[in-house]
């Protein structure tokens, strides 16, 4: 055991009855050609754990790996391989990164369906045991969002997020942003919908997943509400803003435990992101930041307990046998 912590609901809830289920988390693996196999032996280990399913948070792929079909079909079929159902979250690398020209110069926006057609066909996780989610795609006004998705396993939420990173694909070149704007909005309405089910049906928790890192510790609390000025005067411009200010929200209007899970790094953490007024960390509200490449031989495992409090035990796990992973300096 590496790191564990609990995340329980706010006070008052009353624990009920034992049970429980467990669940993994990987992401930012393979990101090179000599990742495949570790990754494969990775997976293995996760899978003979039997968790309840699996959740890669995104890239699947370096950032200068190529973007051709051949690459995304091979990751898709590593994926698609294990026993155990599998829900994939697009990271940067995948498709918004895939202008670079190490990436082959693709229009990410073409690659983003792409990835769309060919790990969202219909409305079941990847794996090869089987589990239905919802996803946006299913209301008309959103119907390319199919990477959005959510599902429901004993009284918890499990909702996804296309959040990726470097800066949300915030562009800073002058214009409409309209791919962040359009997915920020589709994000939003996802989001919102979600915490408004938990509270119709007094769901227990909610656990939140996205690819990128929101950059929580970065004093965004204190920062005001972007303008027109900003574009012209080139003022710098957090992509992930309105997603952090609605997610202290919402969070603050649910009595649930709240778990918020995303990839984008080689370490693990887990902290308290979201403050009060006072500036106190919120003591149902947990951020667990997972694994990535070069660290192949490591994954994040929670146990869910419902009836329970803490609701949310959270773990990092390591490979048996495997060499100790080596860390970029």
């Amino acid at each position: 055991m590496l790191l564990w912590a609990p995340v329980q609901a706010a006070p008052g809830r009353q624990a009920k009855a034992p049970g429980g289920f467990s669940f993994a988390v990987i992401g930012n693996v393979p990101e090179r050609p000599e990742d495949v196999a570790p990754a494969r032996a990775l997976l293995d280990a996760v899978d003979a754990e039997h968790p309840a399913f699996v959740v890669h948070l995104g890239n699947l792929k370096g950032r200068d790996e190529s973007c051709a079909d051949e690459l995304l079909e091979a990751r898709h079929e590593l994926l698609d391989s294990l026993i155990s159902p599998v829900v994939y979250i697009p990271g940067d690398h995948d498709w918004s990164d895939c202008q670079r020209a190490a990436a082959g110069r693709f229009d990410p926006l073409e690659r983003l369906l792409r990835l769309r057609e060919l790990f969202y066909p219909d409305d079941n996780a990847l794996g090869q045991r089987t589990m239905a989610v919802m996803r946006q795609s299913d209301q008309a006004k959103f119907r390319s969002y199919r990477e959005n998705a959510r599902w429901i396993v004993d009284r918890v939420l499990f909702v996804t997020l296309n959040v990726p990173g470097d800066n949300n694909n915030y562009k800073t070149a002058g214009g409409r942003n309209g791919e962040y704007e359009d997915r920020l909005e589709a994000n939003r309405q996802w989001l919102a919908r979600a915490f408004s089910l938990a509270h119709q049906r007094k769901m227990e928790g909610i656990v939140i997943m996205m690819q990128a890192d929101p950059l929580f510790e970065d004093g965004w609390e204190h920062r005001r509400a972007p303008n027109l000025l900003d574009g012209l005067l080139r003022r710098s411009h957090d992509g992930y803003l309105a997603l952090k200010r609605q997610l202290r929200t919402l969070t603050r209007d649910y009595d649930g435990a709240v778990l918020i899970i995303h990839g984008a790094s080689q370490t693990l953490l887990l902290d308290r992101p979201l403050k009060d007024d006072e500036g106190r960390p919120d003591p149902h509200v947990m951020r667990a930041r997972t694994y990535g490449s070069p660290v192949l031989d490591q994954w994040l495992e929670v146990s869910v307990t419902p009836g329970r409090t803490p609701l949310f035990h959270v773990r990092g796990r390591r490979v048996e046998g495997a060499p100790p992973s080596q860390t970029a300096q």
